[in-house]
Parts: C-alpha cells; sequence; structure tokens
C-alpha cells in the first residue's frame, strides 16, 4: 500500500503520509506497541503511528487493544483487495474522498499550503473513523454495552454521500466477514469487561438459561461461573436472584440454593435490598407453610451471621418430606378386634375343607389423618366432614395426600384409579367438586408430573 497523498490540484506532488515530523501529534504509537505481537509490515506500523487516538476504558483492556488493531489492520487488507477487484486502489479511492472532505472545509481562501495540511488532516480522519469501527464492531461482538460515536464530522451532504459509498458501505461489508474471526476475551479480560458493564451478564444467562434448564447440575455449574466472573460487578447479586427465578418451575432446591447466594452477595454489596420471593415462586417453591417457614429462619440467620454455609446446609434437606407420627387409639382397635373375630372364625372354618388349610390373617385398618386419626366405637372412621359425602375411594385418596406430604405423582393416582375401575381425571374432578363449596377453590392441582394439595385446604375439610 503506498502511503503517499496524490496532491489532486494537478501539480502531481506527492505529500507524504508519515510520522516524519508529526511526532508531536501522536499520542499512542500503536504501531511500533504491536510491530511485533501483530508482525505488523513497515506501511501498517507507519498508519497506525500516525493515529490520534486517545485511550478509553475498553480499549485500555490489554486484550481488546490488541483486537481492535488486529481487526483494523485485516480490515484494512481486504478493503485494498476490493478496491483492487473494482478496478481501482485503496490510496486513490481514500484520496479523493480526503480532497472533497478538505475542499468542503476550506470554500474560500484555499492556497498551496493549507490544502496540503488539511488533506493529510481528512485522510488520518479516514483512518482514524475506520479504527473507531473496529473497536465499536468489536464493542457489540464482546457484549460490552457501551459504544463509541462514528459519525464523520461533514457538514456537506455530497461530500458525506460520497464518503459513505466509497468508504463505509464497504467497511460495513467487510466487517462483517471479519469480526467473527477474532480471538474472544480471555477470563482476565472477562472479569475487566464485566466491571465495566453491569448489564452484560444478562446476555450470557439468557444462553445459560436456554441451553441448560433440564441439566440441573451443569446450570448452576454455569451460573456459579458467571457470578464468579462477576465478581467484581455491582450488581453481582442480581445474577442469583434472576437464576432463583428462573430454574424455580424445573427445581425448587436449586432456586432456594441460588436464593441464599443471593441473600449472601447482597450482604456484601454497598445496598442491603433483601429482595423477597413473589408470591407466584412461593407457591411453586414451597408445599405447606411450615417449609416456608423454616426457610424463613434459615433467611433471618443468614443475615444475622453471615454464615453461608450453615444456610446452605440447613436449605439442603428443607424441602425433603418428614416423617409423621401416627397415634393410635389402642381401645378402637381391640372393639375392632373382637368385632371381626366371628367372621375370622367362619372363614377359617369354610377354608379347612382344602388340602392345606389356609389361615386368614387379621386385617387390622390402621389410618393416618395427617397427623393422627381418631376412631369412633362402632370402628367407623369419621376423616372428612359430613357434608362432602364422599366415597371410600374419594377418602383413601385423600389419606393417600396427607401421608405423602400433599404431593403424589399423577402415575400413582393413575394405577390406584385403575385398580378401582375408574379413570384418573373423572376421580380427581368428582374429588374437587364435592370440595369447592367448603374451600371455595380447587382442592387437588397440577402441578409438572405431580398432584398436590395445600395442606390448608386439607385441614378445612377434615371433621372437626
Amino acid at each position: 500500500m503506498d502511503l503517499s497523498i496524490v496532491d489532486v490540484t494537478g501539480a502531481g506532488e506527492r505529500i507524504s503520509f508519515s510520522v516524519a515530523g508529526d511526532d508531536a501529534f501522536a499520542v499512542d504509537r500503536l504501531g511500533d506497541e504491536y510491530q511485533k505481537q501483530l508482525n505488523l509490515s513497515g506501511q501498517q506500523v507507519d498508519i497506525l503511528n500516525r493515529l490520534w487516538y486517545p485511550s478509553n476504558n475498553f480499549s485500555s483492556i490489554p486484550f481488546c487493544r490488541s483486537q481492535i488493531v488486529k481487526l483494523f489492520v485485516l480490515i484494512l487488507d481486504d478493503l485494498a483487495y476490493k478496491y483492487q477487484k473494482q478496478g481501482t486502489a485503496i490510496e486513490v479511492e481514500f484520496n479523493t474522498v480526503a480532497d472533497l472532505m478538505t475542499r468542503s472545509r476550506f470554500k474560500n481562501g484555499l492556497n498551496d499550503y493549507s490544502y496540503k495540511h488539511t488533506m493529510l488532516s481528512s485522510l488520518t480522519d479516514i483512518y482514524y473513523n475506520i479504527f473507531k469501527h473496529a473497536e465499536n464492531a468489536l464493542r457489540v461482538h464482546y457484549g460490552h454495552t457501551r459504544k463509541i460515536n462514528t459519525d464523520v464530522d461533514l457538514s456537506d451532504e455530497e461530500v458525506l454521500s460520497a464518503y459513505h459509498s466509497r468508504i463505509t458501505d464497504k467497511l460495513a461489508q467487510v466487517l462483517m466477514i471479519w469480526i467473527p474471526r477474532v480471538d474472544m476475551p480471555d477470563r482476565k479480560t472477562e472479569r475487566l469487561l464485566y466491571a465495566q458493564s453491569p448489564g452484560r451478564w444478562r446476555q450470557a444467562f439468557e444462553q445459560i438459561s436456554k441451553e441448560f434448564k433440564s441439566d440441573i447440575p451443569r446450570y448452576l455449574d454455569l451460573v456459579m461461573d458467571l457470578a464468579e466472573l462477576n465478581s467484581a460487578n455491582p450488581s453481582l447479586e442480581m445474577i442469583y436472584y434472576e437464576a432463583s427465578k428462573d430454574i424455580s418451575s424445573v427445581n425448587p432446591q436449586a432456586a432456594l440454593t441460588l436464593y441464599i447466594h443471593y441473600i449472601y452477595a447482597d450482604l456484601l454489596s454497598d445496598t442491603f435490598d433483601n429482595r423477597p420471593l413473589n408470591k407466584t415462586n412461593i407457591k411453586k417453591l414451597f408445599k405447606t407453610d411450615e417449609q416456608l417457614h423454616d426457610f424463613q429462619v434459615v433467611i433471618e440467620n443468614l443475615i444475622a451471621s453471615r454464615d453461608i454455609r450453615q444456610a446452605l446446609a440447613a436449605v439442603s434437606s428443607l424441602l425433603l418430606p418428614k416423617r409423621k407420627k401416627i397415634s393410635l387409639n389402642a381401645d378402637a382397635i381391640e372393639a375392632i378386634k373382637q368385632r371381626h373375630s366371628g367372621t375370622v372364625e367362619l372363614l377359617n372354618k369354610y377354608l379347612q375343607e382344602d388340602e392345606e388349610p389356609i389361615a386368614v390373617a387379621e386385617v387390622l385398618p390402621a389410618q393416618d389423618i395427617h397427623e393422627q386419626v381418631m376412631l369412633t366405637t362402632d370402628g367407623a372412621g369419621k376423616v372428612f366432614i359430613h357434608e362432602l359425602n364422599l366415597s371410600a375411594l374419594q377418602s383413601d385418596i385423600l389419606i393417600h395426600f396427607s401421608r405423602n406430604n400433599f404431593a403424589v405423582p399423577q402415575s400413582e393416582i393413575e394405577e390406584m384409579a385403575k385398580e378401582r375401575g375408574v379413570f384418573k381425571n373423572q376421580l380427581i374432578d368428582s374429588i374437587n367438586e364435592a370440595c369447592f363449596e367448603t374451600i371455595d377453590d380447587v382442592l387437588i392441582e397440577e402441578e409438572e408430573e405431580n398432584y398436590v394439595i395445600y395442606e390448608q385446604y386439607y385441614q378445612n375439610i377434615l371433621a372437626k
């Protein structure tokens, strides 16, 4: 690439585009800085050294700075190739535009000295603008939300149109080719970029949510890694908070774990916001009021002690079903034994006619009404209020829910219904219909692969 400028005034003198005699105008000698690292040619070094380029937050990051320079050099080479294919040259196109820019800036009184000086300045502006386009493209590619201004300082619409048609439009085409080929940031650079752009994490998080929600261990690993990269980001705690909400409908245990991390990160931040779980998530996460209360205690202890290990240990078993103690009425059981003893003896007598008599074992009814079932003296279990008029099968299904912490797989209910010769959906609908007037709501609801009952509703239909 010829670095000289053709004097289009007609004299044919070539104006040298180099750093000779212009060192005072160079802020950063980018060519000298990256000559060895990027294996730059002498011409490329001269162009880069000629640029007046004040540093900014993004370009001050060493990795980003080197990639901008690298992309800038690749762009110039590709532009030169495209111009050559069109039967022209990059220096001809740039000089033509620079001449138009120079003449528009000096409508009157343009002499030889001012022309040469302004022509050189205009040409530098072209290279500088291309450099800024390279930086902006890299910012977008790296997810950096802030951009720099790449507008050209031209008031003449005709000159501006020529600038875009000859340079900017072709530059956009070249950038589309080369931007996917630049190196991606290393971890050190990622930390610096996240610290500079507090909202940058959302792009990475959306990708995690989209691809790994079905793989909970992987999801958690990636969220924790994203948080580590954002250790210097003032919005760090929001990564945990948004992830907790995001995963709540898929894995409640993971959601609670992430919320613990949110509270801890929030405690260490400048302002303790203490964002609560919303009502929708609370309903997804907790099957009982007891679980919600226990979790609130864990949060209160974490805020007081700031011991995240203790909090994570406490929450790890919070959602596990708790064994419930069953109290049996010994007098009622004995009365039932006496009442059915004659039936058992009669059945044994009939069966003695077989070659190998089989004694009928005494089957004693044992019922668990969540905490305790009291049997009446006549042996009938008055479990639910009389007004519901529930059948034996409907009552058995509801008692089965209480024994399983009010959450039962749909497949299990379907099997129980099939054994009794009924359809699962008809059975659930009949129970909900029978209980609706009493609780003024649906008793049994679907939640993913389970049927669930709100415990307070269950308590409301128990016989007092």
